[in-house]
């Protein structure tokens, strides 16, 4: 099997926390979804962080945050924007990290009516956000997934499998 650490990486509603939590059940491993840490850590909810702080400070603890949990034997479930930051790309590119393709209609669906500080107002935005991230999350991804709206456990389980070769 693969040595941790595993990140999963993809846009905001991929599944990345879901999916994470199913794989470190199933291989054993920590969780840590990236966003808890940051927002643990600052003492703010991650829209208080957005609201208060700013986007930049916010990627600042991020960044922070993402150098002290890519370690050891962990799952790390990554913000959405975690790789517009060159330091952290270059970070997961030095661990095993997964992308999770998802279809940009299925994504907007999914989080609508959330608490989302960068899902913006509407789908146009939205769209050219994940655009200019996709090329980000190929550079880093050792492993690409397509979700395109399967259950978590089969997105997990392919993750798993990637894991054990």
């Amino acid at each position: 099997m693969k040595s941790g650490p595993l990140a999963i990486v993809g846009y905001m509603g991929s599944g990345k926390s879901t999916v994470g939590r199913i794989v470190a059940r199933q291989v054993g491993w920590e969780f840590v979804d990236l966003d808890e840490v940051v927002a643990e850590r600052a003492g703010l909810s991650i829209t208080e962080i957005f609201d208060s702080l700013g986007e930049r400070a916010f990627r600042r603890l991020e960044s922070e945050a993402l150098g002290k949990m890519l370690g050891g034997e962990r799952v790390v479930a990554c913000g959405g924007g975690v790789v517009e930051e060159p330091r952290n790309r270059s970070l997961l590119s030095q661990v095993n990290t997964v992308f999770l393709w998802e279809d940009t209609e299925i994504l907007w669906r999914r989080t609508r009516g959330t608490d989302r500080p960068l899902r913006g107002e509407d789908y146009e935005e939205f769209s050219r956000r994940y655009s200019e991230r996709l090329p980000y999350y190929l550079e880093v991804a050792a492993l690409q997934v397509e979700v395109y709206e399967r259950p978590p456990e089969d997105v997990a389980r392919e993750i798993v499998a990637w894991l054990r070769e």
